[in-house]
Parts: structure tokens; C-alpha cells; sequence
């Protein structure tokens, strides 16, 4: 049994849904192994994008930001709010809007 190794190139053309290959020699002849040429193409689904997720979780952190926010100037101004009215961060969080 004879091992025939020559150079040669492996030319590859990659895409975002497939991958195209080839096998030369060094003057671009295309190579056959077994009796077949040495050149092909895979096929792939298309990949999904991360945009949907992407855009969930901005308005999650967007959510928490602003609650960290609130949360925040109740502390600061709590003491104040309750000598002028006792009931209003209750009432402000039993509120839809907020």
C-alpha cells in the first residue's frame, strides 16, 4: 500500500448558513480521493437572532433601576413624608401607576 502525499490547498468558504470546501493541487486542480472530487458543501438552519432577549432583559433592568430609584427617595425622604402625611407611600404603593 502506497501513501501519495503531494501539496496541496484547502479552500474554504464560510457563510452565516453554510460552509463551502475544496481540495487542490498547487497549480488549483481540483483533487479526487477515492474516485471522487474533493469538494462539497454543508447546509445549516439560519440562526436566530438575540434581539427578543436582548430587548426583555433592558426592560427588566429598566424595571429594577427605576424601583432602586424609588426605593431610594422613599428612604431619603420618609421621616419628612410621614410628619405630613402618615398614609401616602402606602397609598403610593397600593396605586397602579406606580
Amino acid at each position: 500500500m502506497e501513501n501519495n502525499i503531494c501539496d496541496y490547498y484547502l479552500g474554504l468558504d464560510i457563510g452565516t448558513d453554510s460552509v463551502g470546501w475544496a481540495v487542490t493541487d498547487l497549480n488549483y486542480n481540483l483533487l479526487k480521493f477515492n474516485g471522487k472530487s474533493m469538494w462539497g458543501v454543508r447546509l445549516f438552519d439560519s440562526g436566530n437572532t438575540a434581539a427578543k432577549r436582548r430587548s426583555d432583559r433592558a426592560s427588566r433592568r429598566r424595571y429594577k433601576r427605576r424601583r432602586q430609584r424609588i426605593n431610594f427617595l422613599q428612604e431619603i425622604f420618609a421621616e419628612n413624608i410621614f410628619k405630613v402625611d402618615p398614609g401616602f407611600i402606602q397609598r403610593l404603593e397600593d396605586s397602579k401607576y406606580y
